[in-house]
């Protein structure tokens, strides 16, 4: 992930920035700050209608999701810097100027309110927001706790205006010193339902400041401004992307969705006319461009899933992982097989926004797989080099979910022995196929039988009239039961089976009596569900 924050993210910031403040000055012959402005707001993109495409197709997971979202991450970040620009490369400043002596300036002064605004973010979080945070979170008024939030919001805005810079950036720096406090949870949850609202009156403001008339009276520049913009902008990503290792259908995909305009535009542009840096005749014109191109991002990530399933080759070499498609994940879960199990967690995880890679030998299920915008790949998931190449070093945990007991058991040893620090998750056979999983390294075992077989008697017993009530206790006493004759028969054999709780299993009796301690020793084990 920091490989694409950072490096990617910092990249298409950069890049973007000054071809279209290039642009701006020598084709347009705009002024220096007006073209910096320009560059810099139409760099971004829109973080809150992006995630919600990604989040309403499914495809936050994927590899195009997972770098669109590292990008936003870092453009989120350089807001800080571009709203602190603005008033220092105003005219009305007195570092105010075209030349780069005056922007080193202004960049230098940036950079020095930065510091002195993190260094208070960290005092007033710690210092200051905790204890009286703490004192009305004991007084247990939910009132008084929204309140101070908006007090905390509004002062911190107020102060940043205060001191020459922006009140958005100070609504910004507050929202970083609530996260520095153990309240941020109960911060987020009150605030969640006036997300949605304040954001769509933000647009509603937005849109209530555009001209219909100044749309029709320069249509053919609106439209040819947002065809450069789509198009450079999507090329220009499509293109560092690709720098990056990302493949060349995720690279397009990513390019089409940062390529419209972001919300913080319109504050960046909206700003710069207060400081006398645009027009508002040109911000207007900007405000429609941006507007219109976020309002095409849903077609654009269709238009990029079209191209996915039309030009992407389902053969077995398109399938194969690929290292440098893997290499930002980290404690990600690996699903071997991805048959009807591994494609319920796979599932299950993509609700939950949880990383994951899923390895396959049969193509149709990968391609099925792929045509879902999922991370799965063709490969044999007991080969060394095919877990190296979906990261296995840095994964958390696999779920073990193949067709036959051979491959499960192979792809069990291979990760107890090449990689160790992966806790392996796998469905057994039987009890005795558990057994051997368990002797060759796997952290917990599930029947494959069990547990459907008690959901398919409790619903024969359903129909026979019983309560619910006496269902519940008859397959409770039935698993109970089977717990029990399944510990005998591990203790019997040595072993532990384990079926995803834990517990403390005792030692055989010899080995307690010869023990010098007085106390009881355990060994870890796990237990059955």
């Amino acid at each position: 992930m920091k490989k694409y924050v950072f490096g990617l993210g910092s990249t298409q910031v950069f890049m973007t920035a000054a071809v279209v403040g290039l642009a701006a000055h020598f084709i347009f012959q705009l002024p220096g700050p007006a073209a910096i402005v320009i560059g810099n707001g139409l760099a971004l993109s829109s973080t809150a209608v992006v995630l919600q495409v990604l989040q309403e197709r499914g495809e936050s997971t994927s590899r195009h999701g997972r770098a669109t979202f590292s990008v936003l991450l870092f453009q989120d970040l350089a807001v800080v810097v571009l709203l602190i620009l603005i008033p220092l490369i105003s005219p009305n400043s007195s570092k105010g100027g075209v030349g780069f002596q005056a922007i080193a300036e202004a960049l230098g002064m940036a950079a020095v309110k930065a510091i002195v605004a993190i260094t208070a973010i960290i005092a007033g979080g710690r210092l200051l927001l905790r204890p009286i945070y703490k004192q009305i979170a004991e007084n247990q008024n939910a009132e008084i706790f929204s309140a101070n939030t908006l007090l905390v919001i509004l002062g911190t805005s107020l102060l940043t205006a205060r001191a020459g810079l922006s009140m958005a950036l100070g609504a910004f720096l507050a929202g970083l010193l609530l996260a520095e406090t153990e309240f941020s949870l109960q911060v987020e949850s009150d605030i969640a339902p006036y997300r949605g609202l304040l954001l769509g009156l933000f647009f509603m403001t937005v849109g209530m400041s555009i001209d219909p008339k100044l749309l029709l009276s320069n249509f053919p520049v609106i439209l040819w401004t947002l065809s450069l913009l789509i198009v450079g902008k999507g090329i220009l990503v499509a293109l560092l992307c690709r720098i990056f290792g990302i493949s060349t259908i995720a690279a397009i995909r990513v390019g089409l969705l940062l390529a419209p305009g972001g919300e913080f535009a319109f504050v960046a542009f909206g700003d710069a006319v207060n400081q006398g840096i645009l027009s508002s005749q040109l911000s207007s014109l900007l405000f429609l461009v941006v507007g219109i191109s976020m309002a095409l991002t849903p077609w654009l990530a269709a238009g990029g899933q079209l191209l996915a399933s039309r030009f992407e080759q389902l053969d077995v070499r398109s399938l194969l992982p690929v290292e440098s498609e893997t290499d930002d994940l980290q404690d990600h879960i690996i699903i071997c097989g991805f048959g009807r199990v591994g494609q319920i967690i796979a599932q299950l995880l993509s609700e939950r926004l949880i990383p994951f890679v899923a390895l396959d030998v049969r193509s149709d299920r990968v391609a099925f797989g792929r045509a879902l915008d999922l991370p799965v790949y063709f490969g044999d998931a007991g080969s060394r080099e095919v877990l190296h190449k979906v990261g296995a070093e840095r994964a958390c945990a696999a779920a073990i979910t193949l067709d036959t007991p051979g491959a499960n058991y192979r792809t069990v040893w291979a990760l107890s022995k090449y990689f160790p620090n992966v806790k392996t998750f796998v469905r057994a056979h039987d009890v005795d196929h558990g057994i051997n999983l368990e002797k060759a390294g796997a952290t917990a075992v599930v029947p494959e039988t069990l547990e459907p077989s008690l959901q398919l008697a409790a619903a024969v017993l359903a129909q026979t009239k019983l309560p619910t009530s006496e269902i519940a206790t008859t397959i409770n006493e039935f698993r109970t039961r089977h717990l029990s004759e399944l510990t005998e028969l591990c203790q019997e054999s040595g072993g532990s089976l384990g079926y995803g709780f834990s517990r403390l299993m005792s030692k055989p009796k010899s080995q307690l009596h010869s023990s010098d301690s007085e106390d009881e020793e355990f060994v870890e084990g796990t237990l059955a569900i």
